[in-house]
């Protein structure tokens, strides 16, 4: 019987706090005695940032005020298993945007190559504008502005493209929408002290990660993705069973995979299970590449192709 295992998404880690150290007078002074100055314990929660970077901090607010249809509410952060924010765009990204696709009719052939460039450097920052330029009336804008979509697409999962108002938090017997009242959310470090947690930086906040989900979310594998055909950026999590020999799957690509590849026989090609292993992966639906390259790797010998129009896809570490 095939072991099971669950295969670990790695994501990096990344953040940057500007710190100013306070001056030292005199010789030592007495510790201080007030109620507001004794060190608070916080909360631990796990924060995911919009680069889907991930870091452990301690929440420090006591309660977060949520602005709901049914009224205000003061939600301790203690009951709080989970925050999903709405999407949050600072004032500076949306001009740089909207400045970036004004200048994609420019007269410049290099300035427009530029311009489109930096919106891709934006990626879902850009996405809402972009979609909106789509509809331009100047068919080089409009062009150039589904360069970049189908750019993203690729680059960014569907979840994080979806226009998101309100932020959702998640306690043991509720779930409930609103909008959050602050910009901010104090935050405890081991390295820097308190600080401050900008929401428009931030994607997810939860007590802890759940191993259980996507296991729990996974479907039956199919031999192929080919019934996922042109559905780029969607993810979907499988539970298979690697294969390994003659007659199992061929498998065109290495790291992306022509969608009519052997699921079983690519998971093995990849290094995310071995033959005879069953294991939950996570892959997602791209835009294909004009040419698939070939590998031996695993013990398995994957083919070149060239252009696949259906689509691609690959196998995501988180």
């Amino acid at each position: 019987m095939p072991t099971v295992r669950k295969v670990l998404w790695i994501v990096p880690v990344a953040l940057s706090f500007g710190l100013s150290a306070a001056p030292t007078v005199g010789g030592p002074q007495p510790a201080p005695t007030s109620e507001a100055s004794k060190p608070r314990t916080g909360t631990d929660v796990e924060v995911k940032y919009i680069d889907d970077s991930v870091m452990k901090l301690k929440l420090l607010d006591e309660k977060l005020e949520l602005v709901t249809k049914h009224g205000t509410l003061r939600i301790a952060v203690s009951e709080i298993r989970r925050i999903e924010f709405a999407i949050r765009l600072p004032a500076a990204t949306t001009d740089k945007a909207a400045a970036a696709i004004a200048k994609l009719n420019h007269s410049d052939f290099k300035v427009r190559e530029s311009a489109t460039e930096e919106l891709k450097e934006l990626r879902d920052r850009a996405y809402p504008s972009l979609v909106k330029a789509l509809k331009h009336e100047d068919p080089e804008v409009s062009r150039r502005a589904e360069e970049v979509v189908t750019f993203v697409r690729n680059k960014v999962p569907a979840a994080h493209l979806e226009p998101r108002e309100f932020d959702v938090i998640h306690t043991d017997d509720s779930k409930i929408a609103g909008k959050l009242t602050t910009e901010s959310l104090r935050v405890g470090t081991f390295q820097f002290g308190e600080q401050h947690l900008k929401l428009t930086d931030v994607r997810l906040v939860r007590t802890g990660p759940d191993p259980v989900e996507p296991a729990m979310n996974a479907q039956p594998a199919p031999l192929t993705l080919l019934n996922y055909a042109n559905q780029f950026g969607k993810e979907f999590v499988f539970r298979v069973t690697g294969v390994q020999g003659p007659g199992q799957g061929n498998i065109w690509g290495s790291d992306v995979y022509t969608l009519d590849s052997g699921l079983a026989t690519a998971v093995v090609h990849a290094g995310f299970a071995q033959p005879g292993e069953t294991v939950v992966v996570k892959v997602r639906i791209i835009v294909p590449p004009q040419q698939f390259v070939g590998a031996a790797r695993n013990g398995i010998t994957s083919a070149p192709y060239g252009p696949f129009p259906a689509g691609a896809f690959e196998f995501i570490r988180k």
